[in-house]
């Protein structure tokens, strides 16, 4: 267990509930934050701060507890209506990207098991407030962000390497099965 002090989402962030209708916003320059993994636009937009979005509704509903992203958004973006936007009092306590990798990363001990009902599944705001999490001084958040982030790029690269190894060993085959001869081709790109 870490020796740094847990405390309450409630405590340290203001938690605002969503006001954008997701099936009637008219598209437009601002992000809008979905339940789902890709983000649809807005006309307008309802915050501007780095925030943490967590769906109030289940992912799969139909009386299953369930929670597929926590997502982060920066900047002016707006927010549907079954989402809540939970944004840290002070920056210089709590980094909203920490918290979002905190979050998204135990969603499924700390958000999950907070879901109520038997066919609509959803999750209260003041549920939320509940929360603890661990609050690490904020240069020790920054330092474990740039970590995360130097690690996605190095899987991003690993990945685009095992892609390309895939690629030509596949190439080799055909031309040892097939006869096929081997070109100096240029790898398919991403």
């Amino acid at each position: 267990m870490s020796d740094w002090p847990m405390c309450s989402i409630g405590s340290l962030c203001d938690i605002v509930k969503g006001e954008t209708g997701l099936a009637s916003a008219t598209p437009g320059e601002y992000p809008l934050v979905t339940t789902g993994a890709e983000r649809k636009t807005a006309n307008t937009w309802q915050f501007d701060t780095d925030a943490v979005c967590i769906p109030l509704v289940s992912s799969t509903g139909h009386g299953k507890k369930t929670l597929n992203y926590v997502h982060y958004q920066e900047g002016k973006f707006a927010l549907g209506t079954i989402l809540a936007a939970v944004i840290p009092k002070d920056k210089n306590i709590l980094s909203a990207s920490y918290m979002h990798r905190y979050l998204q990363f135990y969603k499924d001990r700390k958000i999950v098991p907070l879901m109520r009902g038997a066919a609509n599944v959803s999750l209260a705001v003041k549920d939320i407030a509940k929360i603890e999490i661990p609050v690490p001084p904020i240069e020790k958040q920054k330092s474990l962000i740039q970590l995360l982030e130097t690690i996605n790029i190095l899987d991003t690269q690993v990945k685009e390497q095992n892609r390309r190894v895939e690629y030509l060993l596949q190439a080799v085959l055909r031309e040892a099965f097939e006869g096929a001869e081997l070109k100096e081709e240029p790898l398919p790109q991403t």
